[in-house]
């Protein structure tokens, strides 16, 4: 069995977001060990699966949408994985 697909997003919208905040700060808005910020603002093409990056473009006042141009591209298909739409 194959692990399930999610398309990717890169953390820089995010970071541009919360430029002004301490790791510290960053931390405590995105609910992340502050060795996470660390990381993104030091990688910041870091990848992050999209669950996640829905979950941290709302916990900074955003849509997705907002952030990623790309985020309603529906030239992927869909597929079922345990009960649940993914894109293939």
């Amino acid at each position: 069995m194959t692990a399930a697909k999610y398309r990717r997003y890169p953390v820089a919208p995010l970071l541009n977001v919360v430029a002004g905040l301490t790791i510290r700060e960053a931390e405590t808005r995105f609910g992340v060990h502050h060795t996470t910020i660390q990381r993104w603002r030091s990688k910041p093409d870091t990848l992050i699966i999209e669950w996640e990056a829905d979950k941290y473009a709302v916990k900074v006042g955003k849509h997705p949408c907002e952030l990623w141009d790309d985020w309603f591209e529906i030239n992927k298909p869909m597929r079922r994985i345990r009960g649940h739409r993914q894109l293939a």
